[in-house]
């Protein structure tokens, strides 16, 4: 065999031979110095496509884990996760079956989680409930400092706190129907839990409705009267409406957000000053 034939023959990829120490020992023993060149040269070229077959592999896995992760992300934004879907399942539960009615074993069914899920996120179904109450509240609260403290005369002020709180009340629909429902728990840590939210709500109406009013007509309306007597005016739409619905179907429509917000105002307002803005005598005393 010429040497051009053994070049070709060792040039061929699928030599089974190329790679394999006996047959590069046997090339040794031949002393066959242009064989052994020619193996060398195969066997580099061999594993530089050895070489980039394994970086082609490498990629291959990289992409399909970026698929396999894609498809995860894609699952989890159509899909909650863990500790949202259980204040989601709370906030449908508590709200249609009552705080106390609602099991933790059908809480976490409901929200496709493990039962342990619930204490390791929140502590207890106590902590879950505090958790409903805080969000709801703040944002009850946030929307008071913004409109009752803002630029304006008093009625302006008030009718833009109470159009954005009726507003705010028909978005939290569950979450307010656990708040006013869950008041007269007889559990002295959520009575005191809710009693730290109101204090700063009374403080609020005090400094900004009770104050003004008392300065303008001269009435004292406490504000530990007024303040929950407001937030009941206001969420009264929604906590009846099921009710109404039975009475006069169609009934919960009938008036709108715009409407039901000027009727409150007016009610206040008008009820507290005469359009003068005679002195009446004092409505409520302590």
């Amino acid at each position: 065999m010429t040497a051009n034939e053994q070049e070709k023959k060792l040039k061929k990829a699928d030599n089974p031979l190329l790679g394999c120490p006996l047959f590069y020992h046997l090339l040794k023993e031949s002393q066959d110095v242009y064989t052994i060149d020619c193996y060398q040269y195969q066997q580099k070229q061999f594993d530089r496509e050895r070489g980039d077959a394994y970086h082609r592999l490498k990629l291959n896995e990289r992409l399909n884990r970026m698929v396999v992760m894609k498809k995860q992300s894609a699952r989890k934004k159509q899909k909650p996760e863990s500790r949202e879907r259980i204040i989601q399942a709370a906030l449908s539960l508590f709200a249609s079956h009552g705080f106390s009615e609602t099991g933790v074993r059908e809480l976490a069914a409901r929200a496709e989680v493990n039962l342990s899920m619930v204490n390791y996120f929140f502590g207890s179904k106590k902590g879950l409930l505090k958790e409903i109450l805080d969000s709801f509240l703040a944002g009850y609260l946030s929307i008071a400092r913004e409109e009752l403290v803002g630029d304006g005369d008093l009625h302006q002020r008030l009718e833009r706190f109470i159009a954005r709180a009726i507003r705010y009340f028909d978005k939290e629909r569950e979450a307010l129907l656990i708040t006013i429902s869950e008041l007269p728990h007889d559990d002295p840590e959520i009575v005191e839990h809710k009693a730290g939210w109101a204090r700063q709500m009374v403080e609020i109406v005090n400094q900004e409705i009770c104050l003004p009013l008392a300065a303008e007509s001269g009435q004292h309306i406490p504000p530990t009267c007024l303040s929950p007597m407001l937030t009941s005016l206001m969420a009264s739409r929604f906590l009846f409406t099921p009710v109404m619905e039975k009475v006069d179907r169609g009934s919960s429509k009938a008036v709108s957000i715009d409407v039901y917000t000027e009727t409150i105002t007016r009610m206040l307002l008008q009820g507290f000053v005469t359009p003068d803005n005679e002195i009446n005598q004092p409505v409520l005393t302590q």
